[in-house]
C-alpha cells in the first residue's frame, strides 16, 4: 500500500464521513420527533468528521487544532454515539465515570503535545479511550432484550466489537513497534487500520440507518395494530354507547351544536318534553321553543365551543304544554360525519328549586313576620307563591265557619296594583253567594279550573275584578276547621299537582305563622301589661323603686361611659306623718298623688322620677350639671308650695325639702350617689325644711 499515503486517506475518510453525516443528520430531521438519541448520532458524526479534517491538516495548521482539538473531537465523536444508542434505545446508565475518561484524555493529550511530545504515547492514550468506550458500547448492544431490535443492535455490537478491538491492536502494535513523531510517516499497517475504520464507519451509518427504520417498521405495525383494536373497541363502544343511550334513566339529547337540529333523544327526554319522536325529526331545540332564554344557548354554545364539554349547566326549559323546567345540561361535544354535534344528558331540578324556594320562604316570612302586620305577611306570601307558580293573581280569604261567610283580607301586590281594580277587603259574604273557586270550602278539597271559560255555576266577578283565565284555591283546615282559603291564577300553562302541593304547603305555613303572630301579640301585650304593674308604683302611678333603680343605673353607666354630667334630687315632703295623723291615711294618699303628678309633669321627658320611700321622691337628671339641677329643685320646691289642688284639699300647702348631688367617677352606682343627695337632703331638713341643698363634701 506504499502508493497510499495517509494524507490521502484521510482525504478520503473525511469524505467518506462527511457523506455519512449528512445521512445521520437527515435521519435526525425526519425522525427526531419520534425517537430520541437522533441527535446524538449526528453530533457524533459531524465531531468524527471535523476530526478528521482537522487530523489531515497535521503539520499545516498549529497542533492545538491539528492534534489536540482533532483527537478530543474523535474521542467525543464515538462518546456521543454511546449516549445516542443509549437515548435510542431507552437504556438508563450513569455517565459520568465516562465524562471523566474524556476530561482525563484532554488533559493527558495537553501534557503529550506541549510538555512531552509523543504521538507514540497520545496513539496509545487514543486506543486505550476509544477501546473503552467501543467496549461499554459492545456490551450495551449484546444486552438488549427486545427481539424485534435484536437483529440490528447485534450487528451494530459486532461493529463496535471491531472498534475496540482495532483499538487494541494498535495499542499492541505501539508497544512492541513504536511509531515515530510523524504522523504521515505511518507504517503500512497504520494506512491499513485507517482504512479499516473507514469500512467499519460507512458499516457503522448503514447499521445505524438500519436500526431507525426497523424502529419506525414497528412503529407502524404497533399503530396499525392499535388502529384495529381502536376500530374494534370504538364499534363496541358505538354499541354500547348506543344502547346507554336509549335506556339512560336520564334524558339525553343529540344535536347538532350550531343550529341546534335534533339527531337523536331517548325515550327520557321525550317523556320530560311531552314530544314525540315524530315531532322532534328535523327540529331544532330553538324552534321547538325549549329555550326559556335563548341567550342561554348562545353561552352554552360558547363554552363547548371553547372547553369541548359542558358540567352542569343551568337553564330554564320549556315543555310541550308550555311548562317552564329548571334543567342541569352536562355534556361533550363530538363530531358525526365531520360536523361538531353535541350530547348532552338533562336532569330536572324543578321541584327541588321550588322546595328550596319554599325553605327559603318559609324562613324569610317568619323574619318578615317579627316586624310586619298579619296583612302584610299574607301580601308578601301571596307574591312569593305568585313567583314560584308562575302565576298573576293571588288572593287571601278568611273563613268564618259559625256565619258561613268569607272575609277578604288580602290581594298579592301585583293582582292590586295591575289586574283588579274591585273593591272588597275586609269584607264579609256569604259563602252561598261565593263562585266556584269557593268549592274548596265546601268540598274541603282543592279546586283547580284550567279552562275556566268551561267551568258551569260561575256566578260572576264583581266590577273591576281581574279577568280569571285558570285557577287554583286550597283551603287551610286547621283542627277540622276551615279556615282559610288561598288562591293563584292565570298561570300561563296548567296547575299541576305539583302546584296544588306548593300552594297547600304554603298556605299551611302562612296560616301557622298567622295564628302564632296573634297569639304572641297577645301574649306579648299581656306580658308588657304584667311589666309595667311590675315597674310602676300602684298608688302614685310612676316608677317604683326597682323601675328607678334599675333605669337610674343604666343612666349612671351611659354617664360613666360618655363622660356626661349627671345629677339627682332626693325629696321628701315636710311633716308628711303629721298629715296623716291629722287628716287620715286617705288624704295621706292623696298628698303623694298629687307631689308625684306635679314631679312628672314639671320634669323633662329624659328624666327618671320614682317613689323611693314612704314620702319619699328621687329624680334622676341625665345630661344635667348641679347647678342646672338645683335650680331644677328650687321650681320643683316652689310648685309644690304653691300647687292649688293641694291647697283646696287641705286648706293649707305642703312644702318639700330637696337635697342634690352630681355623680362622678368615684362613685361606684346610684345608690352612692343618692346616698350624698340623702345627705343633702337630711341637711335641707336641719337648717329649716322646704329648701334645696346641694351636697359638697
Amino acid at each position: 500500500m506504499a502508493f497510499l499515503d495517509l494524507r490521502t486517506i484521510l482525504f478520503s475518510y473525511a469524505l467518506c464521513d462527511l457523506i455519512c453525516a449528512i445521512i445521520l443528520i437527515y435521519l435526525w430531521v425526519q425522525n427526531r420527533a419520534r425517537f430520541t438519541g437522533l441527535d446524538y448520532y449526528a453530533a457524533s458524526f459531524v465531531l468524527n468528521l471535523l476530526g478528521i479534517v482537522l487530523l489531515g491538516l497535521r503539520n499545516i495548521s498549529p497542533d492545538i487544532f491539528s492534534v489536540f482539538l482533532a483527537n478530543i473531537f474523535l474521542i467525543s465523536g464515538v462518546y456521543m454515539l454511546l449516549i445516542g444508542i443509549m437515548e435510542f434505545l431507552k437504556i438508563k446508565r450513569k455517565q459520568a465515570h465516562n465524562l471523566i475518561v474524556l476530561i482525563a484524555y484532554a488533559v493527558i493529550q495537553l501534557y503529550l503535545i506541549y510538555v512531552y511530545p509523543s504521538l507514540h504515547y497520545r496513539t496509545i492514550l487514543f486506543s486505550a479511550v476509544l477501546t473503552i468506550y467501543c467496549f461499554q458500547l459492545s456490551w450495551m448492544l449484546f444486552s438488549v432484550k427486545d427481539s424485534r431490535l435484536k437483529e440490528s443492535t447485534v450487528g451494530l455490537g459486532i461493529i463496535s466489537f471491531f472498534y475496540w478491538l482495532i483499538g487494541i491492536v494498535r495499542i499492541v502494535n505501539e508497544i512492541f513497534n513504536p511509531s515515530g513523531n510523524e504522523l504521515f510517516a505511518s507504517k503500512p499497517l497504520d494506512v491499513f487500520i485507517y482504512l479499516l475504520l473507514q469500512l467499519v464507519y460507512i458499516i457503522l451509518t448503514f447499521y445505524l440507518f438500519l436500526m431507525v427504520n426497523r424502529r419506525l417498521v414497528f412503529n407502524l405495525e404497533d399503530d396499525i395494530k392499535e388502529k384495529n383494536t381502536i376500530e374494534n373497541e370504538l364499534r363496541t363502544s358505538e354499541e354500547k354507547f348506543f344502547k346507554v343511550f336509549t335506556s339512560s334513566p336520564a334524558p339525553m339529547l343529540l344535536s347538532v351544536l350550531k343550529t341546534g337540529k335534533i339527531l337523536e333523544s331517548n325515550e327520557a327526554f321525550l317523556k320530560l318534553t311531552g314530544y314525540s319522536k315524530n315531532e322532534l325529526l328535523d327540529m331544532t331545540t330553538l324552534t321547538l321553543n325549549f329555550w326559556v332564554n335563548p341567550e342561554d344557548r348562545e353561552r352554552m354554545v360558547k363554552i363547548i365551543e371553547k372547553e369541548g364539554r359542558l358540567d352542569n349547566f343551568q337553564l330554564l326549559g320549556r315543555n310541550k304544554s308550555g311548562e317552564f323546567l329548571n334543567l342541569i345540561q352536562s355534556g361533550e361535544s363530538i363530531y358525526i360525519n365531520k360536523e361538531k354535534c353535541l350530547i348532552s344528558s338533562l336532569q330536572d331540578i324543578t321541584e327541588r328549586i321550588k322546595n328550596e324556594k319554599i325553605m327559603r320562604l318559609r324562613v324569610d316570612l317568619w323574619e318578615y313576620s317579627t316586624n310586619h302586620t298579619v296583612i302584610e305577611l299574607m301580601t308578601k306570601s301571596l307574591d312569593a307563591i305568585e313567583a314560584i307558580t308562575d302565576s298573576k293573581i293571588g288572593f287571601f280569604h278568611l273563613v268564618n265557619d259559625e256565619k258561613k261567610s268569607l272575609v277578604l283580607k288580602a290581594w298579592s301586590t301585583r293582582t292590586k296594583a295591575d289586574f283588579c281594580k274591585a273593591e272588597g277587603e275586609d269584607m264579609h259574604y256569604p259563602l252561598e253567594n261565593a263562585g266556584v273557586w269557593a268549592d274548596c270550602v265546601r268540598t274541603r278539597k282543592p279546586v283547580i279550573h284550567n279552562d275556566f271559560k268551561l267551568v258551569t255555576g260561575k256566578k260572576g266577578m264583581p266590577e273591576g275584578h281581574a279577568e280569571v283565565i285558570r285557577e287554583l284555591v286550597v283551603p287551610v283546615i286547621q283542627a277540622d276547621k276551615v279556615e282559610a282559603v288561598l288562591g293563584v291564577g292565570n298561570k300561563p300553562s296548567k296547575y299541576s299537582e305539583l302546584d296544588v302541593q306548593l300552594v297547600e304547603n304554603i298556605a299551611g305555613l302562612v296560616w301557622t305563622i298567622v295564628w302564632q303572630k296573634q297569639a304572641s301579640e297577645e301574649i306579648n301585650k299581656l306580658n308588657s301589661q304584667l311589666s309595667e304593674l311590675a315597674m310602676t308604683d300602684d298608688l302614685t302611678k310612676i316608677a317604683n323603686r326597682r323601675a328607678f333603680f334599675i333605669k337610674g343605673n343604666e343612666e349612671i353607666m351611659k354617664a360613666r361611659r360618655y363622660h356626661l354630667p349627671l345629677s339627682v334630687i332626693m325629696l321628701d315632703i315636710d311633716k308628711f306623718k303629721r298629715i296623716n295623723d291629722t287628716y287620715g291615711h286617705d288624704t295621706g294618699d292623696y298628698v303623694l298623688q298629687c307631689a308625684a303628678s306635679l314631679l312628672k309633669e314639671s320634669v323633662r321627658e329624659v328624666d327618671i322620677v320614682g317613689r323611693v320611700g314612704g314620702e319619699e321622691f328621687a329624680i334622676v337628671l341625665p345630661n344635667t350639671e348641679s347647678t342646672a339641677a338645683v335650680k331644677m329643685a328650687e321650681r320643683l320646691r316652689n310648685s309644690v308650695e304653691t300647687h292649688n289642688c293641694l291647697k283646696n284639699e287641705l286648706k293649707k300647702g305642703i312644702t318639700m325639702s330637696m337635697g342634690v348631688a352630681q355623680y362622678h367617677l368615684a362613685l361606684k352606682d346610684l345608690d352612692e350617689l343618692l346616698r350624698d343627695a340623702d345627705i343633702a337632703l337630711y341637711q335641707a331638713k336641719k337648717n329649716g325644711r322646704n329648701r334645696v341643698e346641694l351636697f359638697s363634701k
